[in-house]
């Protein structure tokens, strides 16, 4: 019975293992989508990350935002401080 239930437990690991890899691959990552940051009145596109900008560490505050089309909103979707590197 003991091994039963372990290879019980096994195969149910596997199979959600399996699927949960699989639901995340399509999940569809909205860090790769423009980005954008608050100006203080708007939101502005932020440009390339690492070529334009940088985002620095900052506990409380949001770096960039993505335009989600479905709720018609900014979303976060980097934290930290926005530093303009040019």
């Amino acid at each position: 019975m003991n091994q039963n239930l372990k290879l019980s437990l096994m195969t149910l690991a596997v199979v959600v293992g399996t699927g949960s890899a699989i639901a995340s691959s399509f999940a569809k990552d909205h860090r790769e989508e423009t980005q954008y940051y608050w100006n203080g009145t708007a939101y502005v596109e932020a440009g390339i990350e690492g070529y334009d900008y940088e985002c620095q560490f900052d506990h409380f505050g949001t770096c960039t935002y993505y335009y989600d089309a479905s709720s018609k909103t900014y979303k976060s979707s980097k934290g930290g401080k926005i530093v303009w590197i040019r």
